[in-house]
């Protein structure tokens, strides 16, 4: 019996006696890096060897789970990007990607995406539901990881939501939507992916490792009210790390000016800045 997960169908992979919901190579790595990773800044975003990863990648295809403590972290980050770079399908599915898109930027866009992932074969939306709760997870970390919703949302948009045929077309009018959409599911993944209570629980134990769990249940990790409220803080902090950008370059603007019509419209734009961080850090305060 082929023991190959790298670069096999999801559904293939899922058919064997020994598999069980996810693929027992992702709950292994999406459970290490739970643990081990979550709080390293750059994660995802530094690439792995791509001989060890090969290496790596060939262990798991012979049928061995690896221990991972013997690798760097990026490394297996890396791996588990390349699982579902390799998916001959993505994640999200050929058919189910335009009704993704069209749920972009929607008001009801919570509402839909849930029927959308309700929608998935079984393989699929329980492998969707652990990486986004693992990324969820990561989120809560992006004082220390750096890895921000939006940035995650850039890094695994185009992995697991591709149309069938592409073309430049396509990727310039989809990718700011693709983005707005992973940015949404991760933000609101308790409202948008598990169905019920004992669902949430399955696919969050399936992404904890057995020494997190006892942590888990004494109240060590967030409820998903608290998962919110950290959610919007982080949103916060990044409309207050855009502003301030904008405020560095209105100071460059102004002290090139030379037009006094030019210098009052520029401390204009920078009063009502100013004001936009003060509401900003109101609301991050509340």
């Amino acid at each position: 019996m082929s023991t190959t997960v790298f670069g096999e169908p999801l559904e293939t992979v899922m058919a064997r006696p020994d598999e069980n919901k996810v693929p027992k190579m992702l709950q292994h790595t999406l459970g290490w890096l739970n643990q081990k990773a979550i709080g390293t800044e750059g994660l995802f975003r530094v690439s792995a060897g791509v001989k060890q990863l090969d290496n790596l990648k060939g262990r798991f295809n012979k049928g061995e789970l690896v221990p991972l403590d013997e690798f760097d972290l990026h490394l297996v980050a890396g791996l588990l990007k390349a699982y579902f770079i390799e998916l001959p399908e993505p994640l999200l599915t050929f058919d189910l990607y335009d009704a993704f898109i069209e749920a972009a930027d929607t008001p009801d866009c919570k509402e839909k995406l849930k029927k959308i992932f309700a929608r998935l074969p079984e393989p699929n939306k329980w492998t969707a539901a652990c990486l986004f709760k693992f990324l969820s997870n990561v989120a809560l970390q992006s004082s220390e990881n750096k890895m921000t919703t939006t940035n995650l949302a850039i890094v695994f948009g185009q992995i697991v939501l591709r149309p069938k045929v592409e073309s430049l077309e396509s990727l310039l009018r989809h990718s700011p939507k693709i983005t707005s959409l992973l940015k949404t599911i991760v933000e609101n993944y308790d409202d948008i992916i598990p169905a019920n209570k004992d669902e949430a629980a399955m696919i969050s134990k399936m992404v904890t490792p057995a020494g997190m769990k006892k942590e888990e249940e004494e109240g060590g990790l967030l409820t998903p009210e608290q998962q919110k409220l950290r959610n919007i803080k982080v949103t916060v902090e990044d409309a207050i790390t855009a502003v301030l950008s904008r405020l560095d370059v209105m100071a460059a603007e102004l002290n090139s000016s030379t037009s006094l019509e030019e210098t009052i419209e520029i401390a204009k734009r920078v009063r009502t800045a100013k004001r936009i961080i003060c509401d900003l850090e109101s609301s991050k305060a509340a």
